[in-house]
């Protein structure tokens, strides 16, 4: 009589990337062994209901090796596989977004050759080894030759102290003062400040004490693209102290400087044909951005 066993592992990554992991065969290859001495040379993927996958999982000393595959019956993007192995065995694997990142449960049936315990370390290693995989792939960093200049009315200084006591991973690269050259068109005394140019999580911007003439609106926002519903939240209720709630991720902070908290999952969604209108229809609704309810739509 088929068991079923559970295993599971948190990863601290956005869902797009552990989805492009699991399911991608140049991924595959690199994760999909339980221990150093064995490896995954070839991996062939047919993500469908009713596709199939195969890979060949070998001892690196070529001494032993075997097949892997079967068939997939249920498929939601970024949310659930399950799929029906060679012998007739059921396997669930699904994907959670939480504060801490994405949980990935297996729930496997058991087979009658090797012990309960052993298919559960096995299993278990495997999972281990794809978190690990995940988890050192590393963003492409872009040089960033156009540095938008954000028009502030005298209040320069004090924004960037807030976005820095915000973002983190900040620092101040540069500042300028004004001199006397000038005095009659811009209207500042000299000595005064005129620009801090500064970086929050990689992304340079120059804030300008310029004055009164000028008001920041919705026609141009910061997006702030978020992995986790645990960065949304943090970055909703501190970029809008003083300011204001918009719909759809929109906000504005206490300056009038017009944000966008957004998932990033949430343009890999728009892309599905199969749930574009669903996600469209729920986001549309919202203010804060809700990674489960768009998962669900």
């Amino acid at each position: 009589m088929k068991k079923e066993i559970t295993i599971s592992t948190l990863i601290n990554a956005p869902i797009n990337r552990v989805w492009k992991c699991f399911t991608t065969p140049s991924d595959i290859k690199h994760w999909n062994n339980a221990s150093e001495d064995w490896h995954t040379p070839f991996a062939k993927n047919d993500l469908k209901v009713g596709g199939i996958f195969t890979y060949r999982m070998e001892s690196k000393d070529k001494k032993y090796g075997f097949d892997f595959g079967g068939t997939y019956t249920k498929i939601i993007p970024y949310t659930r596989i399950d799929y029906t192995l060679g012998d007739g065995r059921k396997v669930s694997n699904t994907f959670s977004s939480g504060g801490a990142g994405i949980t990935v449960e297996i729930i496997f049936e058991t087979e009658q050759v090797n012990s309960e315990e052993q298919q559960r370390v096995g299993w278990q290693a495997i999972l281990d080894n794809f978190k690990e995989h995940v988890e050192s792939q590393t963003g492409r960093t872009e040089s960033q030759p156009i540095v938008p200049c954000l028009w502030f009315n005298n209040r320069a200084e004090e924004a960037v102290k807030f976005y820095m006591s915000v973002f983190k991973d900040s620092e101040i690269i540069d500042t300028l003062y004004y001199s006397e050259a000038g005095r009659e068109i811009h209207g500042h005394e000299a000595g005064s400040l005129l620009t801090i140019d500064f970086r929050i999580n990689s992304q340079r911007l120059t804030a300008l004490n310029g004055g009164p003439e000028f008001e920041f609106n919705e026609a141009v926002s910061l997006q702030v693209m978020c992995d986790t519903q645990a960065e949304i939240d943090f970055y909703w209720e501190r970029l809008t102290e003083g300011g204001e709630e918009g719909p759809c991720g929109w906000l504005k902070d206490k300056f009038g400087v017009s944000w966008q908290v957004a998932p990033t999952i949430l343009i890999e969604l728009l892309k599905d044909p199969s749930r574009a209108e669903k996600v469209t229809d729920v986001y549309m609704k919202m203010k804060k951005f809700d990674i489960n309810a768009l998962l669900r739509a």
